[in-house]
């Protein structure tokens, strides 16, 4: 018998882990590979790409979506051919602005932010990025702002990423506006860990845990959480 330590899937499951990263030599393997992807991928930072205002309560390396997601989702919209996107959850508007420019010239981005702060600084970013036209922000409850949304003009991709005590409210609500074919995705799906616990030690990752819960009954739905970032799950119909 061989006297190797057995390997399950769980231990390749990730980049950082001992089976894929025994020769690398340095101190940081994380920001090595964040480098490694960005450069051979040609992902900029977003302090390069857009003109920012910033708020001083978070700083968009805390809130905003990594660059490496959004890469990721423009690659999306590229192979679908996805033309209308639904976010809910603007914040200063980085992930808003990069779903505008990767829409073709006749898209749209319809995006949802709940706090004035936020959505007032999003609007600045819009107008000094050129991007004004293509974005259409709502500021206000997602629910209600929902409700008020044409049910004739669908979307091609819908991106939760907004309160998270109510992800699978959010997926339930948005659902009959997602085209046929249409991708649901919902961001920061594993909550740093929360929904690994049996029980969540917090709203937030019951909310979540709650909406993972409910998704892994929905054969229905083609899916897959990557563990990419915070988690990203993505569903379509099949």
């Amino acid at each position: 018998m061989s006297d190797k330590e057995t390997v399950h899937f769980w231990d390749k499951m990730l980049p950082d882990q001992h089976e894929h990263t025994y020769h690398y030599s340095g101190d940081n393997y994380a920001k090595a590979l964040y480098e490694v992807i960005a450069s051979s991928s040609g992902i900029p930072n977003p302090h390069e790409t857009f003109k920012l205002e910033h708020t001083d309560m978070f700083t968009v390396e805390e809130m905003a979506s990594n660059p490496v997601s959004m890469r990721f989702f423009e690659f999306l919209i590229a192979v679908a051919g996805i033309k209308r996107v639904l976010e809910i959850g603007a914040f200063i508007g980085v992930s808003t602005m990069n779903f505008a420019k990767s829409v073709p010239a006749d898209g749209k981005v319809v995006s949802i932010e709940k706090f004035d702060h936020f959505a007032a600084i999003a609007r600045k970013n819009f107008e000094l990025n050129g991007l004004s036209d293509k974005i259409d922000l709502h500021e206000g409850d997602a629910f209600e702002v929902i409700d008020s949304l044409p049910k004739d003009e669908k979307f091609d991709l819908i991106f939760v990423d907004g309160n998270k005590e109510r992800y699978l409210d959010y997926v339930l609500k948005t659902e009959p506006l997602l085209n046929s074919g249409g991708i649901m995705v919902v961001d920061d799906c594993f909550f740093h860990g929360d929904v690994a616990n049996d029980t969540p030690v917090n709203e937030k990752g019951a909310g979540t845990k709650a909406f993972m819960d409910w998704a892994a009954g929905q054969d229905s739905w083609l899916r897959i959480a990557l563990p990419l970032a915070n988690g990203i799950y993505l569903m379509v119909r099949k």
